[in-house]
């Protein structure tokens, strides 16, 4: 917390309290908002707008810090949830609609490339940032989808391309990071040793991944565990296997994504898992979005350079996500549209790496943070929107249907 709390009452100052309070402001509001139709997950960014470093200055990068164990944990169910989300028997089978939803994420990352390189950016940190951005945000897709009740054949797919995408970000951001880390003024290993380094890292989380999957599944066997007693097992699992990534410094993302497609795509037992525990998992996406928004600089968005890099790549990330799906014909002229907004959103280089403290990502010059800050800051503000506004556009909403 910074020095404008330093007057508050002593109760205020505790930092469990803090966040304990910002998430019941952004529920409160989120629940207020909805009420208007309007997106729940934007109780947690006004929360963390109020609460955070372009707000009261209460939460900031050095209190979050104090909890990064419950963020990643947090983390963990999301992305558990991306790769729970991906079929792989249809994305083998659908042909030129797997192939369209991998080459916009493809396409993402080259024309994020080719705008920050035209805004004078240089090569390496252009192609840092652009590895980033060939993800989509999980946590809002996932709680734009949640909070609408979607299901549909563009929602499918759209869930689908998050997971593609997020595997993607990771092995270019992997590369990315092996050519500048080599590169950097304290490299310690050439290019073809950092890359091993990265491949290492992938290759441990992928071996945790089995592990924690293969005694899931020993255990839930063992107990004769029923369907709706399996998902505490599963959390179990889970906790284990971020705690491993954690301690062994290898790719939690990979990891947990490969817990979700094992379930998914491995599992032939009835699984309740989403069923029981989405109040948590909203809570979540609340919580991981609140920490975005409170760490957001607002006055970001006022620089206007950064700002107008930062809307050229929007723009360039939404169009050749359109572009890309013009390779198949499954889907009509609308739901391309909505496909391609839904898939607007965009993460930070904490989310990939599953460090959620978000103090600033290495490697970047002082022109390149300050696009990648405006990039955050208006992923927050119109990121949740365009993709609520994706899922409404394809028709595939269905509020309250779930209460009738």
């Amino acid at each position: 917390m910074n020095e404008q709390a330093a007057d508050l009452p002593l109760w205020l100052l505790s930092p469990l309290a803090v966040v304990g309070a910002g998430l019941l402001l952004s529920q409160v509001i989120g629940v207020a908002i909805q009420a208007r139709g309007l997106p729940k997950l934007y109780g947690a960014v006004i929360a963390g707008l109020i609460l955070g470093v372009s707000g009261l200055g209460l939460v900031d990068a050095a209190l979050l810090s104090q909890f990064q164990e419950l963020f990643n944990a947090a983390s963990a169910l999301v992305l558990f949830e991306v790769g729970r989300k991906m079929d792989l028997a249809w994305l083998w089978r659908s042909g030129r609609q797997g192939a369209a939803l991998l080459l916009g994420s493809v396409l993402r990352g080259v024309a994020t490339l080719l705008v920050l390189l035209a805004c004078g950016l240089g090569a390496g940190e252009a192609a840092f940032i652009a590895a980033i951005m060939v993800a989509v945000n999980p946590v809002v897709f996932a709680s734009m989808a949640s909070d609408s009740n979607a299901s549909g054949v563009a929602t499918y797919a759209s869930a689908n391309a998050v997971g593609i995408s997020n595997l993607l970000a990771l092995l270019a951001l992997s590369v990315s990071l092996a050519w500048m880390r080599s590169h950097g003024a304290n490299a310690d290993l050439a290019l073809g040793g950092e890359l091993l380094r990265q491949a290492g890292k992938l290759g441990l989380g992928a071996l945790i991944a089995l592990l924690c999957y293969g005694l899931y599944a020993l255990a839930t066997r063992i107990s004769r565990a029923e369907a709706g007693l399996r998902p505490g097992i599963l959390l179990a699992a889970l906790l284990m296997d971020l705690g491993l990534c954690s301690v062994s410094s290898s790719s939690a993302l990979l990891s947990l994504l490969l817990m979700g497609l094992l379930l998914r795509n491995a599992e032939t037992r009835e699984n309740v898992f989403q069923a029981q525990i989405k109040t948590g998992q909203d809570i979540g996406y609340a919580l991981l979005f609140m920490m975005s928004a409170a760490l957001v600089e607002v006055q970001q968005l006022f620089n206007w350079l950064p700002l107008l890099a930062a809307l050229a790549v929007f723009a360039a990330r939404l169009g050749s996500t359109r572009l890309a799906l013009l390779w198949s014909p499954a889907w009509s002229t609308q739901k391309k549209h909505a496909i391609a907004l839904a898939l607007c959103s965009l993460v930070s280089f904490g989310s990939l790496v599953v460090d959620n403290s978000m103090a600033g990502a290495p490697y970047l010059s002082e022109a390149g943070a300050a696009v990648m800050a405006a990039l955050l800051a208006l992923n927050v503000l119109v990121g949740p929107g365009l993709t609520w506004w994706g899922l409404k556009f394809a028709a595939e909403t269905h509020e309250g249907d779930e209460h009738g």
